[in-house]
């Protein structure tokens, strides 16, 4: 007897009890381990240096592959079936794993050849690898095993986005929290700032631990605005994923169609082309080459954007040469203006051809400025911590010492 999915659903379905009106996703063990392979569209064989992807670029380690499109539905029953050869313990755990916690539960069965069950144990996700090589030990050649997953309830399903949703809604929702309730898209601009320069200083730190945590607040910000648009009838997060997701495949020609590239700088001057047509399409046009800079950005980010874009144009030194001879002639007029009402202007300039120098010399200069300042608070807390006492109590040698001793500790 050959053993098919529409026989695993059926013994299995009999075994656990399964409602016939359930939503059960049969998959085979190799087509699950396949998602591990590669992504659609990714090139095959040995990959040019060009193309390495980002942790190889990035010196991380070796490129491992995610699960996508990713093939389990945890919203319902997942039997995963195979014969012994083709069910790779570690590789499904990992699969699994992505979807659902340590702790779920899970089923093992063993059928024969005629299809009828022989075994069946049970297990959790935590300890299926082990569970999984003793039941299979036990078994006198098995036909085919089969990994059965019950559904995760709502509240159980919190590594998918649809789980994230699931409790943003119920927040928002009829018995949802009064505080969420009373919220508004712009009551919460302030958190969504919060939240961002959160993620900035975790990244600062290089805490990847609170990097994980930070985000998730992040993306609780945009959840929170897509459910209350939701309610309100606006659109819904289905819409923002599809809209962003189409965005990038549109704007990234060179990864999703056939066009080619010959460098970043290519790519940046496709992707200002296209974003001029997406807008041309929807009946709008930049009024002028320095639209599209958020007023909310902070001074230093938005004047690294106006002078990129300046640059773009050709508002720029033909060398790097006259930026350094202009911030020398800003220097001298800031020197001038000193004491006169024009000093803040001339520091303005100062500060905005600073991050003209920062492009020129391919660094970011809001990234250094912040950097700057990590290391300022790192190297004053050692001073008060070596002080003792009260700085007001030092001398200007003393704390000038101290901060000699912060500088190489």
């Amino acid at each position: 007897m050959t053993i098919t999915r529409a026989l695993i659903l059926d013994v299995v379905a009999a075994a656990l009890e399964i409602d016939p009106d359930a939503s059960v996703q049969v998959l085979a063990a190799t087509t699950a381990l396949k998602r591990l392979q590669r992504l659609d569209g990714a090139p095959e064989g040995p990959l040019a240096t060009a193309d390495r992807p980002y942790s190889e670029v990035q010196n991380l380690g070796p490129y491992t592959p995610p699960a996508l499109p990713y093939p389990l539905h945890p919203d319902g029953f997942v039997l995963i079936w195979g014969a012994p050869q083709q069910i790779d313990g570690l590789q499904l755990a990992h699969v699994i794993g992505v979807r659902y916690p340590a702790d779920m539960p899970l089923t093992l069965l063993a059928l024969a050849g005629d299809g009828t069950q022989i075994a069946q144990t049970a297990s959790t996700l935590a300890t299926f690898v082990s569970d999984l090589a003793a039941f299979t030990a036990l078994i006198p050649a098995p036909a085919a095993l089969v990994i059965a997953l019950p559904p995760l309830a709502p509240a159980a399903n919190l590594r998918t986005l649809d789980g994230l949703a699931w409790v943003v809604a119920r927040l928002y929702g009829p018995a949802g929290c009064p505080w969420d309730r009373r919220q508004t898209h712009q009551s919460l601009r302030t958190a969504l700032l919060e939240e961002a320069y959160e993620v900035l200083e975790a990244l600062d730190a290089d805490d990847r631990h609170g990097l994980s945590e930070e985000l998730g607040d992040l993306l609780l910000s945009v959840i929170s605005h897509a459910e209350m648009a939701r309610q309100a009838g606006y659109f819904r997060l289905e819409d923002v994923l599809a809209g962003v997701s189409a965005k990038l495949i549109r704007r990234h020609p060179h990864v999703f169609a056939d066009l080619a590239v010959s460098g970043e700088g290519e790519v940046l001057h496709n992707w200002e082309q296209i974003k001029a047509a997406e807008l041309a399409a929807k009946g709008r046009a930049r009024s002028g080459a320095l639209d599209g800079v958020p007023e909310a950005l902070p001074a230093l980010a938005a004047a690294q954007k106006l002078g990129k874009k300046a640059a773009r144009v050709g508002f720029n030194w033909p060398h790097v040469d006259g930026v350094w001879a202009k911030i020398a002639e800003e220097l001298a007029e800031l020197r001038d203006a000193v004491g006169t009402p024009s000093a803040a202007e001339e520091l303005g300039d100062l500060l905005f051809v600073l991050c003209r120098l920062a492009e020129w010399l391919d660094l970011d200069a809001e990234t250094a400025l912040r950097e700057a300042n990590l290391k300022f608070r790192r190297r004053f807390a050692f001073v008060e911590a070596a002080a003792g006492r009260s700085l007001n109590e030092l001398s200007l040698a003393e704390l000038r010492t101290l901060w000699q001793q912060a500088k190489v500790s």
